[in-house]
């Protein structure tokens, strides 16, 4: 058979491989390497390009409103070292392709807060190394201003330093990596799942790496970011206490056992009950993956989407909900608890692709009216503490925040229960 130009191309780019992976390392003497600041050259007119650093998304994002004001993309971003070398990463760029718009640039302290290479804890120094053959993953959060359209196409580059640099590996390499077009779709807007004002937003969206942003769940063969836009709701009393007597009592925190709601018109399609409270003021140890949302009800939306509402109170679903049954809008469907891996009690609010609250993709969402009432000055676990949280006014124009989602740490009040 008579071998086409395609195919010859294909030839060489298996030889330029073979050639790569000789000059990482196997023979170091094959060739010199690039002066160090050398670009990656951009492939075109059928010439191929070396790009030792891949790159994809997790997911296409979907633009959504935030309490700020401003339109956030959410994302992550995987970056893999493809060479035998140690790598640095040094910068990572997000792109408007049709408004030449850099959406978000993360160098320095910002990319350290930002990128973890796989199977990493937090805070692991040096943050930015990529062995040979590794992983690493960079939470986006590409915000527009308010007032600003959202881009229709997204571009990537990221920027890598290989201080070892042999063959054809330049010693700096900045590379175009996965363009991706944003969907034309709206984030759900919901009902508020729970009444009245002082409701914290703890470990929600957007730019925070916090355990939900950070939590990719590897079940089934696959990766999810079930918790990618999910929220733990707490509730701070008139002084902006979170409890009133000892920590480890569910009684010292006056919002516990308070009414959940349906925030939609929908179909009930799992309810768990029956498990006891944690502890409050310590993780669980040793619960079953199964455990992990305690007492919950999955809840399917009318557009597809899925709701979790978890670690509530156990016995509160008890002749209200059932698989299998429709309810509307405001229904209460529990109270909230403390069971499951839970260390306070909070109700965990998330938006996903799935009926599994674990192997599903977190989606963003809307609440059709809220009040926008102030931020947390300080961490989540200060409230531990049983002293009074500092919390800063929100601007008055900011104060209606209907068809927003809160960000972390917003402090936000609901319409009352009815």
């Amino acid at each position: 058979m008579r071998r086409t130009q395609r195919t010859a191309r294909v030839g060489a780019a298996v030889a330029a491989a073979s050639l790569l992976g000789a000059g990482l390392g196997l023979t170091p003497a094959a060739a010199a390497a690039p002066p160090a600041g050398t670009p990656s050259p951009a492939s075109s007119a059928g010439q191929d390009a070396i790009t030792p650093v891949t790159a994809s998304t997790t997911t296409v994002p979907v633009p959504v409103r935030g309490t700020d004001g401003r339109t956030h993309l959410a994302y992550e971003l995987t970056v893999v070292n493809e060479s035998t070398l140690p790598a640095t990463l040094t910068g990572v760029t997000v792109q408007d392709r049709d408004g030449h718009r850099t959406l978000l640039k993360l160098t320095g302290d910002s990319l350290e807060a930002h990128f973890r290479p796989s199977g990493s804890a937090p805070g692991t120094k040096p943050a930015d190394q990529l062995s040979p053959g590794r992983q690493g993953r960079v939470w986006i959060d590409a915000v527009v201003p308010a007032g600003t359209l959202f881009p229709l196409r997204l571009g990537h580059q990221v920027s890598v330093t290989y201080p070892k640099a042999v063959g054809l590996i330049p010693g700096h390499v900045t590379e175009s990596v996965a363009n991706l077009t944003v969907p034309d779709r709206h984030p759900v807007v919901l009902r508020p799942p729970l009444g009245g004002a002082g409701w914290l937003d703890g470990n929600g969206c957007c730019d925070q790496v916090t355990s939900h942003r950070a939590a990719g769940s590897p079940l089934n063969g696959s990766t999810y970011f079930a918790e990618r836009f999910a929220i733990d709701f707490v509730r701070l009393g008139a002084d902006n206490r979170l409890r009133t007597g000892a920590v480890d009592k569910v009684s010292s925190y006056p919002y516990y056992g308070v009414p959940v709601t349906a925030a939609a018109d929908g179909e009930i399609v799992s309810v768990v009950d029956g498990l006891p409270d944690s502890t409050p003021g310590q993780s669980p140890a040793n619960l079953p993956l199964s455990d992990y949302a305690g007492n919950h009800v999955v809840e399917k939306l009318p557009g597809g989407e899925y709701v979790v509402y978890a670690h509530l109170e156990p016995g509160s679903t008890a002749g209200r909900v059932r698989a299998g049954q429709k309810v509307a809008a405001g229904t209460q469907i529990g109270q909230l608890g403390n069971s499951g891996n839970s260390d306070a009690p909070h109700l965990h609010f998330q938006v996903m692709s799935g009926p599994d609250p674990l192997a599903s993709n977190g989606l963003p969402f809307v609440f059709s009216s809220m009040s926008l009432q102030g931020e947390l000055n300080g961490s989540i676990d200060s409230l531990f503490s049983g002293k009074p949280a500092r919390i800063s006014p929100a601007p008055a124009h900011r104060a209606d925040a209907d068809d927003e989602m809160p960000l972390y740490l917003d402090q936000v009040g609901f319409p009352a229960n009815r």
